[in-house]
């Protein structure tokens, strides 16, 4: 097969790959929250304060303890208390629906009997601070809430968890890919473009449009997998007989790089701007409302 088919066939699949990513964008992702009465309320404001939607996708459903009835959601947390919860836990993992359990110690997590497969569904973060719950709950949304682009995309708190997962699938992929190559300069065009679809998923993760300023990092990312190539090559004439390795390392390291300066960017461009000398940052109460957010009430707002 030619370099040009080669070449041809890889835009293609980067094209249909920023389709894909702006569906995944734009996909509704429901985060259904339920809360035992006597949770403790530092943990609830944590989590309303992180489960605030940016885009309308994005549809937090917060129930009571008791309530688990209406179209599966995309994932639950359940903020337990002294209450036994294992009932609503198992039900959701049962119908293949993930389920977070948030506890203030492991002592106090439910431990409903369910099957081998079930029990991969639930996850229990005991925290000790209030404090910690965005980060911990963000990881565990990241590895196990379908449609993660779309999570990212609507809850910024996930977003370092989830790009950080579609960046170490990558880098991962890349290693693979330059330690198998048999035709020299092979790997390049696949690295490429993994690359370049990295790119689009962390710009559409971010919430970001598909517009001709992704095709500018698209380019910048072709031009790094180019000086990346040409960094393997000075480092095969420097340990012969290891090209295998070397080139499993420079994808790995290369995407890892391309992939957290992208990032870096991204959340550069987000950063709260200054404003009389104090950062602006508003609070989740100041913050709009996406259609289809339901915000705790009660006792627990």
């Amino acid at each position: 097969m030619s370099a040009s088919k080669v070449s041809a066939g890889r835009v293609l699949e980067v094209l249909s790959s920023a389709l894909e990513a702006r569906r995944d964008r734009d996909a509704r992702v429901c985060v259904r929250v339920h809360v035992d009465a006597d949770c403790p309320r530092a943990v609830a404001l944590a989590v309303r304060d992180a489960l605030v939607a940016e885009r309308a996708g994005g549809v937090v459903e917060v129930r009571d303890a008791t309530d688990d009835h209406g179209e599966a959601p995309d994932a639950v947390v359940v903020l337990a208390g002294r209450g036994d919860c294992g009932g609503l836990v198992g039900s959701y993992a049962r119908a293949g629906v993930p389920v977070c359990v948030v506890v203030e110690g492991a002592l106090d997590a439910p431990e409903p009997e369910l099957p081998e497969g079930a029990r991969d569904l639930v996850g229990v973060l005991a925290v000790s601070e209030p404090t910690d719950v965005p980060a911990r709950l963000a990881g565990w949304l990241a590895g196990h809430a379908p449609r993660a682009i779309a999570l990212a995309a609507n809850f910024p708190f996930c977003r370092r968890a989830v790009t950080d997962e579609l960046i170490a699938r990558s880098a991962a992929e890349n290693a693979v890919v330059g330690a198998v190559a048999l035709i020299p300069g092979s790997d390049l065009p696949i690295m490429c473009a993994n690359q370049s679809k990295l790119a689009l998923d962390i710009a559409c993760a971010y919430g970001r449009p598909t517009d001709l300023e992704r095709v500018a990092e698209v380019a910048g990312v072709v031009g790094a997998g180019f000086a990346w190539r040409a960094l393997a090559r000075a480092a095969l004439g420097l340990v012969p007989g290891l090209g295998g390795l070397v080139r499993a390392g420079v994808g790995f390291g290369g995407t890892l790089a391309c992939g957290r300066a992208l990032r870096a960017r991204l959340e550069a461009q987000d950063a709260p701007r200054p404003r009389g000398g104090m950062a602006a940052r508003p609070s989740a109460a100041a913050m709009p409302a996406a259609d289809g957010y339901v915000t705790i009430g009660g006792d627990v707002a």
